[in-house]
């Protein structure tokens, strides 16, 4: 039997599959555009897993406890997810944020159909179609603000290796949640987890480049200081952050005990045109003509893959 087949039932699904992965899409742009208006990517990023991680943590309490035959593997997605979290920060330090994100998003739906056909989880031909349109103007908006320049090959590198980490936890997530017997407690369950690391991580970080900066004669810069440098605001945007980031992430694994593997992981990486549009109204950041064909593009993408 297919790994990805367990639990796996299109019953009553197909309908809603789309909007609820292009909500939960919408979701994953909104709080990514939250976390740009904060300075200190790392400093966000804990904000967001520990309000993320105590809403998972109250959801624990209500919702079944995961099956056993998902353990491990929700272990593994939780070590996954870390690693995700620290390239994608170190893609956003060093890299223009409309080349690198469609990047990192864009790749990883051409690995995840791979690794799903290998696993059992074949496409059709209108989703293998609707797939590689949808990458296609994915594909477009890495270039939409021109040819990369050379000094942004290093950023580049980072985002392809965080599309590979995406494609890794994705298919990782695939497979557990339809072993778990409840998307909403693998939700919780792992959330809690990916908190709990993410957290000792970014504190060890954070008192590293503290202890770091003391001896080179700039001053304290760790933990305690980090957090008093934020605003109020910056507080309330990472906490919002942290709840929209549990809902996107619970709503695709939902669907991904629903539908293809391959294809809410395309539909999924539509966050990339939620994420210009939300640029382009509250960063005044441009739209720009190559962005409208790759809305349209993708948008193709999404008609074939409902149609599929």
């Amino acid at each position: 039997m297919s790994l990805l087949s367990a639990e796996a039932s299109a019953a009553g699904a197909p309908g809603i599959l789309v909007p609820v992965v292009l909500s939960a899409a919408f979701l994953h742009a909104s709080w990514n555009a939250i976390l740009k208006f904060i300075p200190d990517k790392l400093t966000a990023s804990l904000l967001m897993t520990v309000s993320g991680g105590v809403l998972a943590g109250i959801g624990a309490f209500v919702v079944p406890v995961p099956a056993r035959a998902s353990w491990v593997l929700l272990l593994v997605s939780a070590v996954l997810h870390v690693g995700y979290f620290l390239m994608l920060i170190k893609t956003f330090e060093i890299g223009d944020f409309n080349q690198v994100y469609p990047l990192a998003r864009g790749l990883s739906p051409v690995v995840v159909a791979g690794f799903a056909t290998l696993l059992g989880d074949p496409m059709s031909r209108h989703q293998t179609v609707g797939i590689a349109v949808v990458c296609g103007g994915l594909a477009t908006l890495v270039f939409s603000a021109g040819r990369p320049k050379r000094a942004q090959g290093k950023a580049l590198f980072w985002a392809a290796m965080t599309g590979l980490s995406i494609a890794t936890y994705t298919v990782t997530d695939g497979i557990a949640v339809r072993h778990s017997g409840s998307a909403a407690g693998y939700t919780a369950w792992m959330m809690l987890a990916e908190s709990m690391l993410m957290t000792t991580a970014c504190v060890t970080i954070m008192m590293r480049r503290g202890r770091a900066a003391e001896a080179a004669g700039l001053g304290a810069a760790g933990l305690r200081v980090a957090l008093a440098r934020l605003s109020r605001g910056d507080v309330v945007r990472g906490v919002v952050a942290g709840a929209l980031s549990l809902l996107a992430y619970g709503l695709v694994l939902w669907a991904q005990t629903r539908g293809a593997l391959a294809a809410v992981s395309a539909l999924r990486e539509t966050s990339v045109i939620f994420g210009a549009a939300l640029g382009s109204v509250f960063l005044r950041e441009p739209f720009g003509r190559y962005r409208i064909l790759a809305a349209l593009t993708i948008a193709g993408g999404i008609l074939i893959l409902e149609a599929a």
